[in-house]
C-alpha cells in the first residue's frame, strides 16, 4: 500500500471515502467536499491482484486515516468498478471479486454507493478546468480552431486495457451520467489498411470483432501481431522482446519505445488513427458540444502522437456527410491529464446521487 497526503490545509462540509477499482491498481481516497470543490486529503494505492475484495483496501485506508488524524471520519462512500452495476452491486470485468454496496455499508457503517467506472469519470468531468494544462490538453482541429463549450452534454471515451464510453447531461444546473457498452460495437474498417487489419483480427477472434479489439491496450497488442504476421516485420532487438511478452504487457512497452523504434512508433500511430475515427463516430451519436474527453493513460502518455500532424483530429473529423463534418467541428476535444479524475468523480457522484 502506498499512501499520499495533501500538503494543503483543509476544511470540508462532507468527507467521502472514494474508490476506483482497476485491473492493475485500486485507489482509495478520502475526499473533502466544500460547495463545488473537492480536495483529495489522503490517497492509498493498492495492487488489485493482492486484494481479496473491496473491503480490504477500504478498511486499511480508514485505519491509516484514523492513525494519522482521528477526525477523518467519512460520512459517505462511493466505489467505482469496471463493469455493469445493478442494485448497488458491480461485477467487474477485470478482477476476480465483486463490489457489493450493501455488504460494504453494513460492515463499515457508512452509506455506500457503487457505480460504473466511466460514470465516475463522467462526474469528474465537471470538476476539471479545461484551461488548466495540468488537467487538460486541448486538441485543435486541422484548421487550428478550438471550439468553445456549448450545450448540455459531455462525453468521455477511454482507451485503457479495454475501451469505455459514457456521457453526462446537464439539466437546470444538475448533472446525470449514463454508462454504455459502446466499446463493444462492431468495428468498421474505413480504408485499405484498416480493412486488412480487420480481416486479420477477425481471423484471430473467430467472430465479428468489436472496436475494443482495435482502440485499446488490447488493440495495441493486436496491431503488433498484425505487423508481425501480415507486414512481416523483423523480430529483433526490442521487437523480439515484446513478442515474447504476454499480450497484457505489450502495450506499455510499445508505447515506451515509440520514439526509439520505428515499428513501435508506427503501431502507436495506427492506434491513434483508429481511436480518432471511433471518437468521431461516438460524437456524431451523442453530440457532446460541452466536450468529448479522452480518458486513460494511453492518450495522456502518447500526446505527441495525437497532436503530431493533427493525426487524431484528422480522423475524428472524417465523415461522408459535409453537414456532419461541420457538426463535428463544433465539438471541443480534450485529453484528460489528471489521473485523479476517477476519485473526484466518485466523490461527486456520491454527493449527487445520494441526495
Amino acid at each position: 500500500m502506498q499512501t499520499k497526503w495533501t500538503n494543503e490545509d483543509y476544511t470540508y462540509e462532507q468527507l467521502i471515502l472514494a474508490g476506483d477499482v482497476g485491473g492493475t491498481n485500486t485507489n482509495i481516497a478520502l475526499v473533502g467536499q466544500t460547495g463545488g470543490r473537492f480536495t483529495i486529503i489522503m490517497e492509498c494505492v493498492f495492487k488489485t491482484s493482492e486484494l481479496a475484495g473491496p473491503l480490504e483496501p477500504l478498511k486499511k485506508t480508514l485505519k491509516q486515516a484514523q492513525r494519522d488524524d482521528p477526525q477523518l471520519v467519512p460520512n459517505l462512500c462511493c466505489i467505482s468498478g469496471a463493469g455493469p452495476v445493478e442494485n448497488n452491486y458491480c461485477t467487474p470485468t477485470n478482477v476476480q471479486w465483486n463490489i457489493d454496496g450493501a455488504e460494504i455499508e453494513k460492515t463499515l457503517g457508512i452509506k455506500t454507493l457503487v457505480i460504473n467506472d466511466f460514470v465516475a469519470i463522467s462526474y469528474g468531468l465537471v470538476l476539471l478546468d479545461v484551461n488548466n494544462p495540468a488537467q487538460i490538453t486541448k486538441l485543435p482541429f486541422t484548421d487550428g480552431t478550438i471550439p468553445a463549450q456549448t450545450g448540455h452534454t459531455m462525453a468521455v471515451v477511454g482507451a485503457g486495457t479495454g475501451l469505455g464510453v459514457s456521457f453526462l447531461v446537464e439539466n437546470e444546473g444538475r448533472y446525470r451520467a449514463w454508462p454504455s457498452e459502446a466499446g463493444h460495437i462492431g468495428f468498421a474498417a474505413f480504408d485499405e489498411e484498416t480493412r486488412e487489419l480487420k480481416e486479420y483480427v477477425t481471423s484471430r477472434a473467430g467472430s465479428q470483432p468489436g472496436v475494443e479489439l482495435f482502440a485499446s491496450g488490447q488493440g495495441i497488442a493486436n496491431i503488433f501481431h498484425y505487423f508481425r504476421d501480415v507486414r512481416k516485420i523483423r523480430l529483433e532487438g526490442i521487437l523480439a522482446d515484446i513478442d515474447r511478452m504476454p499480450d497484457t504487457e505489450k502495450p506499455p512497452i510499445i508505447s515506451d519505445n515509440a520514439e526509439r523504434c520505428d515499428v513501435c512508433g508506427d503501431i502507436i500511430k495506427l492506434f491513434v488513427k483508429l481511436y480518432g475515427r471511433f471518437a468521431g463516430d461516438v460524437s456524431t451519436f451523442l453530440l457532446p458540444t460541452m466536450g468529448l474527453y479522452l480518458a486513460g493513460g494511453i492518450a495522456a502518455k502518447n500526446e505527441r502522437y495525437f497532436l503530431e500532424d493533427n493525426r487524431f483530429m484528422h480522423f475524428f473529423e472524417q465523415n461522408y456527410n459535409a453537414n456532419m463534418r461541420r457538426v463535428l467541428k463544433s465539438i471541443p476535444v480534450y485529453i484528460i491529464r489528471d489521473y485523479a479524475v476517477s476519485l473526484y468523480g466518485a466523490a461527486n457522484a456520491g454527493c449527487c446521487l445520494t441526495v
